[in-house]
């Protein structure tokens, strides 16, 4: 096993860090060694070596209670960093082989997104059968698929935050404009095209605050000085749609979500319509896994599989 050195007076192994980060993520001694395959004995010796070698505790250990230390903190964003070096220059020297294998976690929004996901996944499968491949999702939305990035939980991600952050890097693949719509009988759904004055005193159905696209419609009206009342949340399209189809209130969405579904009326708001726009994100670190080099690669060789017709280049 690798041996990492921190400082002059202290170094570790990837053993040590891989039962360490297994222990903070399960809260448990007992669970770590279970999904590790170990005795629990070779899970607290490792831990216990690793707070005397670093000469601060790591975890805060009681009868009641597990958390880490700020130095455990700080140690387990560090570790999940080396692992998943480790993992992505394994993969890269067997892809010296002609095989692209390796693990990638890949973040999905809950909501839907503006192209065949499954599709994707399906074709990708196809061509890397060897890669061992974890579709992940978050209840705090595109916030906290960032947040997992950023910690090394997931390799990468699909992200409607477009908020630039220092340790990730991101890549737009897709986007839609975003549109108004309303149920059959509601006052406006004659209408062509309404601006956002015109509509902020109406009741709103949204995503929780985190979400993407809920993001994208507080901007809009941030940026015109308007305030808006949403009166119910969601966390997926289809029942943002069928609130508003039952008459519950209105609703933003991408143009791309609510193509053929029935019962609503959709408005075009003015040009330029905010946008939603997705982007493939991931950690900024010296080693990019080729699993992941392959996703993308993908993408850049059939763009169709991520750009429905009314994307714009």
């Amino acid at each position: 096993m690798t041996e990492i050195v921190l400082c002059d007076d202290w170094s570790m192994d990837l053993r040590q860090l891989e039962y360490f980060v297994a222990v903070a993520e399960a809260r448990s001694f007992t669970r770590a060694a279970e999904a590790l395959h170990v005795a629990q004995s070779t899970v607290s010796a490792a831990v216990k070596t690793l707070e005397r070698e670093a000469r601060v505790p790591l975890i805060i250990r009681t009868t009641r209670s597990f958390q880490l230390s700020p130095a455990g903190e700080e140690l387990l964003v560090r570790s999940r960093a080396l692992l998943a070096d480790e993992q992505a220059a394994l993969a890269a020297v067997r892809q010296a082989e002609g095989v692209v294998s390796g693990r990638l976690r890949l973040g999905t929004p809950t909501s839907e997104l503006p192209f065949d996901l499954p599709r994707l996944i399906g074709r990708y499968r196809q061509l890397h059968p060897a890669v061992e491949l974890q579709l992940i999702s978050s209840p705090a939305g595109s916030a906290g698929l960032r947040q997992e990035t950023t910690d090394n939980r997931l390799d990468a991600t699909f992200s409607t935050d477009v908020a630039a952050h220092p340790s990730l890097i991101s890549r737009e693949i897709s986007r839609s404009p975003v549109v108004v719509i309303v149920g059959e009988n509601h006052r406006l759904a004659g209408s062509a095209e309404v601006t956002l004055p015109e509509i902020a005193d109406e009741e709103f159905i949204d995503f929780p605050t985190g979400f993407g696209q809920r993001t994208v419609t507080d901007e809009a009206f941030s940026a015109q000085g308007l305030q808006r009342q949403v009166s119910t949340e969601s966390s997926t399209a289809a029942l943002i749609i069928a609130f508003v189809r039952h008459g519950l209130g209105i609703a933003l969405l991408p143009r791309s979500t609510v193509l053929g579904r029935t019962g609503i009326r959709v408005i075009d708001l003015p040009e330029p319509a905010p946008l939603w726009r997705i982007s493939l994100t991931w950690p900024r670190r010296r080693w990019q896994p080729p699993a992941l080099t392959a996703l993308l690669t993908l993408i850049d060789e059939d763009p169709g599989l991520v750009r429905p017709e009314e994307s714009a280049d």
